[in-house]
């Protein structure tokens, strides 16, 4: 929204409605029809594969840079996988319709929901690779960095347990992992929330991917890094979003 230019950004404002998402919601189910388009303010929703066992795995992390509904964008109608909400997040939501008809009318939106597919799908397979080559410590550092970047620094509000579902791996495997960036001074993990204390310390545990998506996401979406408070749209009001 923030890269839109006014009159783009005109054609959605009567529909956009500020939501507060709860820590653990789930948006949307795998295969159910996307009813809503989510466009993030604050926070982050996770895009989630399920299996038959019922371990999870984090695909994707959907931030203010992006939105959730992608499949809305390339076409379809329907989730690509399940939505849920880690961390408690403000999003401005607009019926599915709406957004429709709206990527129609405007080549502004269209080009830019276009663009943010692309950087989308990039994190999407780097992501892949990354879960199949890297150290769980490294990928936990991963998904803290590009958690905390979606969350404007403050700490985050997630379990271990929950980070362990995110990586796909068991709780005792994230505790160490999560317990190793700790005694090194990277974190703070207390009460159910990590504090991120060294961010070049993190940046250095991290794997290589998380620099590699950044750097995607910074090309296709210039803007995404750079929302100004004041770019943002007046409806969203902070005391929506409890500290």
């Amino acid at each position: 929204l923030a890269a839109l230019p006014d009159k783009a950004l005109s054609r959605l404002l009567p529909y956009l409605k500020p939501e507060l998402l709860p820590r653990g919601r789930m948006l949307c189910e795998v295969d159910e029809m996307l009813a809503q388009v989510y466009f993030i303010e604050r926070g982050l929703v996770s895009m989630v594969a399920v299996f038959q066992d019922r371990i999870t795995a984090e695909m994707a992390t959907v931030g203010r840079e992006g939105l959730v509904g992608i499949g809305r964008v390339l076409g379809g109608e329907y989730a690509l996988a399940r939505y849920v909400v880690p961390v408690p997040t403000i999003a401005l939501v607009v019926d599915a319709c709406e957004f429709r008809s709206a990527l129609r009318e405007s080549p502004e939106l269209r080009a830019t929901c276009n663009a943010y597919a692309q950087a989308f799908l990039g994190e999407a397979l780097q992501t892949a690779a990354c879960n199949s080559v890297h150290l769980v410590e490294e990928r936990c550092a991963r998904w803290l960095l590009m958690s905390h970047d979606r969350s404007d620094g403050d700490p985050l509000a997630v379990t271990q347990g929950y980070l362990a579902d995110m990586l796909g791996v068991c709780r005792s495997t994230v505790t160490l992992a999560a317990g190793a960036l700790q005694k090194a001074g990277l974190i703070r993990y207390r009460r159910g929330a990590i504090s991120v204390l060294d961010r070049r310390g993190l940046e250095a545990a991290s794997c290589e991917c998380y620099h590699i998506i950044r750097r995607q996401y910074g090309r296709l979406l210039p803007s995404s890094g750079e929302q100004s408070p004041a770019r943002r749209l007046s409806l969203v009001r902070e005391p929506l979003l409890p500290r």
